[in-house]
């Protein structure tokens, strides 16, 4: 299909001007290539939500798409099945010469300050520096890889992929959290590198957390089944996952035992006799009865942020992140603090009120910035 031809329907279906034929050769053409229905989504968001007026000191059209580019996703996988997400409908709007015009040009100028966005080569590993997608703190995005993979990324999060992501191999690397729905392809594995494990699966539902500034990595599968080894021992430290399972990788408890054997033997440890350390790593068995909506390790991707029996100062550690905060403790007595519950549409303020409901601490806050302390 050429440039001109799917310019012309994009701006078809944006105007809702689209016959059901049009609309047809629209949706195969996403269904044959499933990278396009990423912009797909980010145009019908940026029509829907109001076609802007530009004046001196106004938000530009570039400003208005990295805006829209960077909000949270309103779609969310249902229950542990694959997420399905149809072409949206788009309201009727009046002068349809003006509306199929207007459509068009926006998608001219948008799809190619996207190219610039969504591909400009990334700092991270250099063998996968192409495209680097982030998620700022305080947002969440979604995004549809080439391969029709569907990623959400939670706050203060990035994931970048090379422009070869869909040939031999499909590979990521995760800085923050993902939940990934992986297009199950057996020719094609389909692996995310994070800073301590590698993630090897075919198909299948899983989450991933590995913020640098956290002692752990975590990895949720929901379904399907994956490989997990660690990047100091490939090939000889790989654990498969099942359903419901959790694998917890201490990143601090690695780095003591490799030291500890390094110095016994005068030697630095290197990836080839460094022996596997269980104590690095835990496994446990999540209750099957329990929604991912409502799970600890998933829920976000519903908007929800729950927490069980966590010290107010890992709490913090969350809030900091979904309500793009800097929380400080003035007491270590509070910070030891224990909470239980789970926020979905309160503002930070709200949310702390909510906790002092369970736990005696008072809070001041000055912008971004909120100190806690005795009271």
């Amino acid at each position: 299909m050429s440039n001109q031809r799917i310019t012309t329907l994009f701006a078809k279906k944006l105007a809702g001007e689209a016959s059901p034929d049009e609309l047809r050769e629209l949706e195969d053409f996403l269904r044959a290539n499933p990278g396009e229905q990423y912009f797909q989504e980010i145009l019908c968001n940026w029509w829907e939500s109001g076609i802007p007026v530009v004046k001196k000191g106004d938000e530009t059209m570039e400003e208005r798409f990295s805006r829209i580019l960077g909000q949270t996703s309103t779609s969310y996988p249902e229950g542990a099945e694959a997420a399905t997400f149809p072409l949206p409908v788009i309201r009727s709007r009046a002068n349809r010469t003006w509306k199929l015009w207007l459509a068009a040009a926006s998608i001219a100028g948008i799809l190619f300050f996207a190219g610039h966005q969504l591909f400009r080569p990334g700092k991270g590993n250099a063998a996968l520096q192409d495209n680097e997608i982030v998620a700022k703190p305080g947002t969440k995005s979604k995004l549809l890889l080439p391969d029709g993979t569907q990623v959400w990324l939670n706050s203060d999060s990035r994931i970048i992929y090379a422009n070869s992501f869909n040939d031999s191999l499909r590979e990521v690397v995760l800085e923050g959290e993902a939940y990934f729905d992986v297009v199950k392809d057996p020719r094609r594995p389909f692996i995310v590198h994070t800073s301590g494990i590698s993630i090897r699966v075919l198909g299948t539902a899983f989450n991933v957390k590995s913020y640098p500034q956290d002692p752990t990595i975590e990895a949720t599968l929901v379904r399907g089944l994956i490989e997990v080894e660690k990047n100091n021992q490939p090939g000889r430290s790989r654990i498969m996952l099942k359903p419901n399972e959790k694998l917890v990788y201490n990143k601090t408890q690695d780095k003591v035992l490799e030291a500890e054997e390094a110095g016994q033997a005068g030697t630095p440890v290197t990836a080839k006799t460094a022996p596997v350390k269980p104590e690095s790593i835990s496994i446990s068995t999540l209750p099957k009865n329990i929604a991912d909506s409502i799970r600890v390790e998933t829920s976000w991707v519903y908007g929800k942020l729950v927490f069980e029996g966590d010290a107010f100062r890992e709490l913090a550690q969350k809030m900091e992140r979904w309500y793009n905060v800097k929380i400080s403790f003035r007491d270590s007595k509070v910070a030891g603090y224990r909470f239980t519950g789970v926020f979905e549409n309160e503002n930070i303020g709200e949310a702390l009120q909510a906790l002092q409901l369970t736990a005696s601490f008072r809070y001041s806050m000055n912008g971004t910035e909120v100190w806690i302390d005795k009271k």
